[in-house]
């Protein structure tokens, strides 16, 4: 169920990560409700009667999803899950504004797919992360990921309440060389990569100057680089795509 809204940069007050105005509530008391409709719909409705917000909890989002197998993950030790815990402290403490977007809700497990990836998320998979095990070779890294991850998850929620491409859209081969990608998941790629840039300028965690700034040249030109492919693909992105468009562009 999509509604059909014009800006979602102007009802949300921002885009989150970007943002220190975005109204992070406004978008979770939507979603709520869209997936308890959904759930209605289902016949499912007596799993949380009463309470829209229970569709929020990652185990209770994943039953809306239909024809989804399972997940690609295992547990992750409690070690580990201590260290990404500990990571979205000390992103809290470096940018405060994200404190609500950090406790999303979420699902964190070990990444079982031996396809090199060190992260991955999917809109199958409303608020399930899975780290893969190179994430947890330094702090660095994993702040990269689970701030990647994140992003996407967010991304995911506006998703739910506005269609950000046509139907029959493009697909596009992102500047990394990965192919077959919607439009949608390129504003996802350029996303991440505007959120980690602002995340570096304000920490940069003790990294040498010269290795902090060449990193943030890469985001720069990576994120600019998805933006160029989603200028030339004509009237893939509906209105609201858009709006987050040049949303990105601002930022980057």
């Amino acid at each position: 169920m999509n509604v059909t809204l014009h800006d979602p940069i102007a009802v949300l007050s921002g885009m989150p990560f970007l943002d220190d105005t975005f109204d992070a509530g406004q978008l979770l008391a939507a979603v709520a409700a869209i997936r308890h409709v959904q759930a209605e719909n289902a016949g499912l409705d007596g799993v949380a009667a009463g309470n829209p917000g229970a569709w929020l909890a990652p185990h209770q989002a994943l039953q809306l999803r239909h024809r989804v197998g399972p997940i690609p993950a295992e547990q992750l030790t409690r070690e580990r899950l201590a260290a990404v815990d500990n990571v979205l402290d000390e992103l809290a403490k470096t940018v405060p504004a994200w404190r609500p977007l950090l406790r999303l809700p979420v699902r964190y497990l070990l990444l079982a797919l031996g396809d090199g990836s060190i992260s991955a998320s999917s809109r199958d998979w409303p608020q399930h992360i899975l780290l893969a095990d190179p994430a947890f070779a330094n702090t660095r890294e994993l702040r990269e990921q689970v701030t990647h991850e994140l992003c996407h998850q967010w991304l995911y929620m506006i998703q739910e309440v506005w269609q950000l491409t046509r139907e029959g859209a493009e697909q596009l081969t992102l500047p990394s060389g990965t192919a077959d990608r919607t439009p949608s998941e390129v504003l996802g790629a350029a996303h991440v990569a505007a959120a980690q840039v602002r995340m570096h300028r304000l920490d940069p965690e003790g990294a040498a100057p010269q290795a902090t700034t060449g990193h943030i040249r890469y985001l720069l030109n990576y994120g600019r680089g998805c933006l160029s492919l989603l200028d030339g693909i004509g009237d893939d992105l509906t209105d609201a795509g858009r709006a987050l468009a040049q949303r990105l562009k601002e930022a980057l």
